[in-house]
């Protein structure tokens, strides 16, 4: 089956003749080509085209070199003696080693085949013809060196244009201020007292962060939630009632000091919200801390079967001393108002302030502010890529985003950088259009070519001269035949 295989595979390699094509006289039928792991020469010697003359003998010797001539092979030499210089090797067997003697003018025709495993540097390399002529007394003498052959069977890459994209994402970008305070109440009551032990400071950080964002000129509050958290003890319908009533409460008094302070805000935007028993906050402690029965009673918090009391209960009755200091080192914390203030950063900022905006808070610009700002500068230079590449990392699932990053990085020649972002690129055609390109460059034409193939039927102009040249190349012949076969 070998022997069929390799003949098949020589056998799809066609001649070639063309005129200007040197010739190495006796020299027919040469190929030279990988079949499968091996390299095959393969050529037909016509010694009825090789007179050498009585006393003198004709040595042709292929040599394989490696295109940068560091690596070769020098294959057996084929000896064409005329007559006396032929009987001499037979009657002083003389002949070198490994070398075949052929009588010239005979018109004997010498089918010569050699074959060795591939190695890595023959993927570009070349077939020389040494031809020596040699005589009884004199020291031989090299005719001629003759380039028969060229392998190129590197892996090929293409790297055509790389199609930047715009930014067009444009939706509000919303950000979130978030926070906790720990305001406290006269036992089951649920007025509010602003001087009550340390509520001055509590209720503070609620309206320092309001202050911050209502005083952002590139925010617009949209909603201030106060959630308030009653911890386990005591019975659920007291808790419910303490838990709602004090935080709209503090809600209220949050929203007189918006009004007095002259945030502008609409009383609507502040709320509130409320949990009863903040179990989560038990849980989320006991799953960092240790004490004594810690699984224990980790598993009774989590168990949302019992109901809130019962809970609270059945981890007092078990295990009394670790529920006495529960209730007196982590229950007060488990007390709290969580607030969210919600705001918009306004759009249609002068690109020169989301330049300002770029170097301190990036993420406040929208994909296409990006975009207006990488526009003020040349395409290609490396703030245009700097900015480009910010708005990939600020939004890393933004298609056009991850576009434009892997073609820069592709630029640059990071082809494990720009992996990342063309796995983010999308099926739309600039998408299928990056993807292929980074295949081309990596080597991989046939998956280029399915790629470009997918662009080109969605009608992307730009597809189809870079799919003509993948094709060009995925049809080109990696052996070059540089003498008349």
């Amino acid at each position: 089956m070998k022997k069929i295989f390799l003949a098949t595979a020589v056998a799809a390699i066609a001649p070639a003749a063309f005129a200007d094509m040197p010739v190495i006289d006796g020299v027919g039928k040469l190929t030279s080509a990988r079949v499968d792991s091996a390299y095959v020469m393969m050529m037909d010697i016509n010694t009825g085209a090789i007179k050498p003359g009585r006393d003198r003998e004709i040595l042709l010797t292929p040599v394989l070199r490696s295109s940068d001539g560091n690596d070769s092979i020098v294959m057996p030499g084929i000896l064409v003696a005329g007559r006396n210089r032929y009987f001499s090797h037979l009657r002083n067997n003389n002949l070198p080693a490994g070398e075949m003697m052929l009588r010239g003018g005979s018109g004997e025709v010498y089918a010569y085949r050699f074959t060795t495993s591939w190695k890595q540097w023959m993927d570009h390399s070349e077939v020389l013809f040494t031809t020596t002529c040699a005589t009884c007394c004199d020291a031989p003498e090299v005719l001629s060196v003759i380039p028969a052959v060229r392998h190129d069977y590197g892996q090929p890459r293409l790297e055509y244009p790389l199609m930047n994209v715009a930014l067009t994402g444009d939706s509000a970008i919303t950000v979130e201020a978030k926070g906790s305070a720990f305001v406290d109440f006269v036992v089951n009551r649920t007025e509010l007292k602003p001087d009550y032990r340390g509520n001055r400071a509590e209720i503070e950080k609620i309206l320092n962060s309001i202050d911050l964002v209502a005083n952002d000129p590139e925010a617009i509050i949209t909603d201030i939630t106060i959630k308030g958290y009653a911890s386990p003890e005591g019975p659920y319908d007291n808790n419910v009632r303490l838990a709602m009533g004090r935080t709209n409460t503090l809600k209220e008094y949050v929203k007189a000091e918006c009004v007095r302070r002259g945030y502008g805000l609409d009383p609507s935007v502040v709320g509130y919200d409320y949990e009863p028993e903040d179990w989560e906050g038990l849980i989320a402690w006991l799953e960092t801390h240790e004490i004594d029965n810690r699984d224990a009673i980790l598993a009774i918090a989590r168990d949302t079967s019992i109901d809130p009391d019962p809970r609270n209960t059945k981890i007092q009755t078990l295990y009394p001393e670790q529920y006495s200091y529960l209730l007196r080192e982590v229950y007060p914390a488990l007390r709290h108002s969580d607030y969210t203030i919600r705001y918009n950063i306004k759009t249609g900022i002068d690109v020169e302030r989301l330049k300002e905006m770029l170097a301190v808070t990036p993420e406040r610009l929208r994909p296409v502010d990006f975009y207006l700002v990488a526009r003020t500068y040349p395409e290609g230079s490396a703030d245009y890529e700097r900015v480009m590449l910010k708005a990939a990392e600020i939004y890393p699932d933004d298609e056009e985003a991850a576009i434009n990053a892997a073609n820069i990085l592709m630029g640059h020649g990071d082809m494990d950088g720009a992996r990342s972002y063309v796995d983010k690129v999308g099926k739309t055609p600039a998408g299928l259009f990056t993807k292929a390109n980074y295949a081309a460059r990596r080597g991989d034409l046939y998956q280029a070519e399915a790629l470009l193939q997918s662009a080109v039927n969605q009608g992307y102009a730009p597809a189809e001269d870079a799919l003509a040249e993948v094709r060009a190349l995925i049809a080109r012949d990696p052996v070059e035949y540089l003498i008349k076969r």
